[in-house]
C-alpha cells in the first residue's frame, strides 16, 4: 500500500531547464538554469522587451537558444501577442475544430467561457471581430489545450480588468 507522501511524488512531474542564452541583435538574454513542477504556478512579470516571451519560446523550443545543445522542447499554450485572424468560419466553428474536447466540457465552459463572456460573439465570423474580442477568443484557446505542462505566456491587451480577475484571481 503506497503512503500518501508516495502518492504526492509520483503524480508530480519535475521539469528542469538549463543555463542558456539567447542573442538577438543588440538584446542578450541571460536565463539561470532551474527547475518547476507540473503542480506549480508561475507568473513572469516585467517590461516590454525583458525577454518573458523569448524565455518561454525558448522553453517550448520555438526559439534555438545560442548553443544549440541546450534547446528545451517542451510542451506550451503560447498566446501571441499580436492576433491576425484567418480562420474562415465562426468563434463556435474555430473553438469546436481546435478544443472540441475542452470546450464541450462543462467546467470549462463555467471556468472559462462564461467569464471571457464569448456567448454574445459565438456566432460571429472570427475575421470581423474586434482586437479585444480577438484577445479574448485566443486565451480561451490557450486555455482549452490540453498539456502535460502547461506554461501561458500572453501579453494581455484590448479587454476589462474585471475580465482578468474573474479568471485569473
Amino acid at each position: 500500500m503506497e503512503t500518501a507522501e508516495e502518492l504526492i511524488v509520483d503524480k508530480t512531474r519535475h521539469y528542469s531547464y538549463p543555463a542558456m542564452t539567447k542573442t538577438m541583435g543588440n538584446f542578450k538574454l541571460t536565463v539561470e538554469s532551474g527547475s518547476f513542477t507540473d503542480s506549480e504556478i508561475i507568473v513572469m512579470l516585467g517590461e516590454n522587451g525583458t525577454g518573458k516571451t523569448t524565455f518561454v519560446r525558448l522553453l517550448a523550443g520555438v526559439t534555438t537558444p545560442d548553443d544549440e545543445a541546450d534547446k528545451m522542447e517542451l510542451a506550451v499554450s503560447l498566446k501571441p501577442q499580436t492576433i491576425s485572424p484567418k480562420f474562415p468560419g465562426t468563434v463556435r466553428m474555430l473553438l469546436l475544430k481546435q478544443i472540441k474536447a475542452s470546450f464541450m466540457h462543462p467546467q470549462f465552459q463555467t471556468d472559462v467561457l462564461k467569464p471571457m463572456t464569448l456567448d454574445n460573439i459565438m456566432d460571429q465570423e472570427v475575421k470581423t471581430l474586434s482586437g479585444g474580442e480577438l484577445q479574448r477568443v485566443a486565451i480561451v484557446l490557450a486555455l482549452g489545450k490540453v498539456l502535460s505542462n502547461f506554461i501561458w505566456c500572453c501579453l494581455i491587451h484590448h479587454f476589462r480588468q474585471t475580465q482578468c480577475i474573474r479568471i485569473f484571481a
